[in-house]
């Protein structure tokens, strides 16, 4: 009977474990806003992170951040569904804070003063362009899942992006650097810009990289132009922006295309190879492509927007209050 009794139970639980529906994967879209116009002299600011769930509902939003302006659309949040968690720096309140997928603050390191950050997903450590703020100089710092700085490399940078097909990590300011995840070893160097990058975006079909670099009124020889690279750091594409400042890139991992935030004047896509295939006017901070299906998320200075490739409006989402400047990522 006790055999029985043994079989049974152990029946029913696997039966159950088979029944049982898998925890559903959160997707959705991460706004990180400068809604607070003052970032010196209060107790308290008002910047905000929300997350939108994939059909641009409101899952939370937290305030309490400290932010302004920078040099572009970078990556000030990192996200990792694997830990289910999202990362954030604040560029003015000088710290790195984690929260999981309600809004709960899990960690926050104190005293980091940086422009970008990026997660290694094979660790969960956390990479970070720590500095000053001055162009050409500072660190890439590591920290593990629990605040603890592990690593430093002498490689500054104002923006930053991991690549899946070959494991390292792509930074960029003045200079486009290639840094192996396990070693931090240099893998390539090059000059892209007599100033600064505003943002890069990798393409995780062939570990290549989009570029996007500014240009300065008093630094000579500086322009707006967007670059590609493949993975050895072969210049693939450039493209010229003239007087439009391109602030935010964003590839379509499903076919390679790439979309640019203008600054405040428009969006555009172009193919893998670079050739200009579509423009819309809008007063855009930030743009990223939805990983599901290959709409865009546009990023305004009083809402958030879903667009379909052919630029119609499918979605608007208001921000907390109007804001000067926008941070975007996915939860892929």
């Amino acid at each position: 009977m006790s055999r029985f009794i043994f079989l049974s139970v152990f029946v029913l639980h696997a039966l159950s474990a088979v029944a049982a529906d898998p925890p559903a994967k959160v997707t959705g879209i991460v706004v990180f806003d400068n809604c607070d116009s003052q970032y010196q002299g209060k107790e308290e600011y008002k910047d905000n992170l929300t997350l939108l769930d994939s059909a641009g509902e409101l899952s939370f939003r937290v305030s309490g951040f400290n932010n302004a302006e920078s040099i572009g659309s970078g990556r000030m949040i990192a996200t990792d569904s694997t830990r289910s968690c999202i990362w954030v720096i604040e560029n003015v309140g000088h710290r790195i804070r984690r929260f999981d997928f309600a809004g709960k603050e899990t960690l926050s390191i104190h005293g980091v003063k940086g422009s970008a950050i990026a997660v290694d997903p094979e660790t969960g450590n956390l990479w970070a362009l720590v500095g000053e703020g001055h162009i050409g100089k500072g660190k890439t710092v590591v920290y593990d899942v629990k605040g603890k700085e592990v690593k430093s490399h002498d490689i500054p940078g104002w923006d930053i992006a991991y690549d899946r097909k070959t494991k390292a990590f792509w930074i960029a300011d003045s200079k486009l650097t290639k840094v192996s995840a396990a070693n931090g070893e240099t893998v390539f160097s090059c000059e892209i810009s007599t100033w600064c990058s505003s943002s890069l975006d990798i393409d995780s079909r062939d570990g290549s990289v989009w570029v996007a670099v500014r240009q300065h009124r008093d630094v000579i020889g500086s322009s707006n132009r967007l670059f590609k690279f493949d993975a050895t750091g072969k210049g693939l594409a450039a493209v010229d922006f003239g007087e439009k400042f391109p602030f935010r890139v964003s590839v379509d991992q499903k076919d390679g295309s790439v979309w640019v935030a203008m600054m405040r004047s428009s969006v555009r896509r172009f193919s893998a190879a670079g050739d200009a295939e579509a423009e819309f006017p809008v007063e855009a901070l930030s743009v990223q492509v939805d990983p599901a299906d290959g709409d865009v998320w546009v990023v305004t200075s009083t809402e958030t927007q879903r667009m379909t490739p052919r630029g119609e409006l499918t979605k608007r989402v208001k921000h907390a209050g109007k804001t000067s400047q926008a941070w975007i990522a996915p939860l892929e």
